[in-house]
């Protein structure tokens, strides 16, 4: 089997999650769908790039400066970047920015 249908109830939940791996379950047009066989799609896997994106997007100081206007990255450099130590955790949070976006060039 291919594809099948269950109705939108919770038993009918209930079966479509129980039918074997691997398989899709989805909710179409007020029915559970089920596919499986050479109707399931499996599922995209990132790739190293998305991966690394999305662990920058996460990464707490580029996700403050995602949401700084030009002006206010100045300010914060001026007043939070005075040690060496500091100015080396800033040019690596900049250097894991610019590589993520030079890999789009």
């Amino acid at each position: 089997m291919a594809t099948q249908t269950f109705p939108p109830t919770a038993a009918g939940q209930a079966a479509a999650n129980a039918v074997s791996d691997p398989k899709n379950v989805l909710f179409v047009n007020g029915v559970f769908v089920v596919l499986t066989g050479v109707d399931y799609v499996p599922p995209r896997i990132s790739t190293a790039d998305e991966v690394d994106r999305t662990t920058a997007r996460a990464h707490p100081k580029l996700a403050s400066l995602m949401t700084m206007t030009p002006a206010q990255v100045q300010s914060w450099v001026a007043a939070n970047v005075t040690t060496l130590a500091q100015a080396q955790d800033a040019i690596a949070t900049l250097g894991i920015c610019v590589a993520i976006l030079a890999r789009g060039l």
